[in-house]
């Protein structure tokens, strides 16, 4: 009987430390990122980009890209930056669907989001 649960006890720990030796690896070979950001719509219907990089000694680029890959909007934040944010004002844009590009050194990030009219239901009444 005790032959049987030492057995069973030296499974477990050999089992166990594969399991932690992979999930340390896996955690190893993520990557951090340079380059947070945070992109979101406001109650006012313009979007918030939120940038936060760890190397201050590059300058970060914010671009707006139409579906044919056309530049709407650029903006050029010079180096020493770390944290900031931009709103962007997308009231003059047709309708149509969009990315915001947010890139340093070799970093970059994309988000889509789209533009559209809101629709107006027509109203029927009978008196």
């Amino acid at each position: 009987m005790r032959t049987s649960i030492k057995k069973i006890l030296v499974a477990f720990a050999v089992v166990t430390s594969f399991a932690f030796t992979a999930n340390a690896e896996e955690r190893d070979n993520k990557k951090s990122s340079a380059l947070n950001t945070g992109v979101y719509i406001n109650k006012e219907g313009k979007i918030n980009v939120l940038v936060d990089q760890a190397n201050e000694d590059a300058a970060t680029t914010i671009l707006i890209k139409n579906e044919s890959g056309d530049v709407v909007y650029s903006e050029v934040v010079e180096k020493g930056n770390q944290k900031f944010g931009r709103v962007l004002n997308v009231d003059k844009l047709e309708d149509g669907q969009y990315e915001i590009e947010v890139s340093s050194k070799n970093e970059s990030q994309v988000k889509t989001f789209q533009v559209s009219e809101p629709k107006t239901e027509r109203v029927i009444e009978i008196q």
